[in-house]
């Protein structure tokens, strides 16, 4: 069967590495940025356009609430500004990945944009703070400090978006099939997990 797999996760969980390395498993594509570059084509918009608008407004989220744009009811009734457009053309995107039935889709509220699509499976990654700084220290040249802050930032935002676009919270468990903590179980362990759950669920014998 085909297999369609939405991973959301905590800033230095290792989620990106577990879509990537489940992707390989399943042998079905992964798609992060490259769903920036579908939007492109999808919209018009140019490449930098949308990556500066992600970037602004992970700077300083300024949207209101009150006006959000609800997949459930479709397209609110007023204007959108630009950085509406520019994420409705890549929720457009991952709706046509959905149609496919295969992938790994990692953030972008791509559990929600497919909740009505009975074979996905929607994965949560968390782990403790101290497993996610040390992890993200590793990666970059900051303080500890500085880290500390950058990451608390990034889950901000992460929470303050998907509240947006969704209505619903980044973190409760209850919109995923899956939480799972990698701090303790490892990336690999992780992936196996999920494959497991695929198979216990779609009794796929592959």
């Amino acid at each position: 069967m085909k297999k369609l797999v939405t991973i959301s996760r905590e800033y230095g969980s290792g989620g990106r590495i577990i879509g990537k390395i489940l992707a390989d498993k399943l042998g079905v594509p992964f798609y992060d940025k490259e769903i920036i570059d579908m939007a492109v084509q999808e919209s018009g918009f140019s490449r930098e356009m949308i990556e500066n608008a992600e970037l602004k407004a992970k700077s300083s989220f300024a949207y209101n609430l009150a006006s959000a744009l609800n997949f459930s009811e479709g397209m609110s009734a007023g204007p959108l500004s630009v950085n509406e457009k520019l994420f409705l053309a890549q929720f457009q995107v991952i709706a046509e990945i959905g149609k496919t039935g295969e992938g790994v889709i990692l953030g972008r509220c791509a559990d929600y944009v497919l909740k009505e699509n009975p074979n996905v499976v929607s994965v949560f990654i968390h782990a403790d703070k101290k497993f996610c700084l040390e992890r993200a220290l590793e990666r970059n040249s900051m303080t500890e400090k500085e880290m500390q802050k950058y990451i608390e930032k990034t889950d901000r935002f992460r929470g303050d978006f998907y509240r947006y676009h969704t209505g619903n919270e980044w973190a409760d468990a209850r919109n995923y099939d899956l939480c799972l903590n990698s701090g303790k179980l490892g990336f690999q362990k992780c992936v196996e997990e999920i494959k497991s759950y695929i198979k216990i669920r779609f009794n796929d014998k592959n």
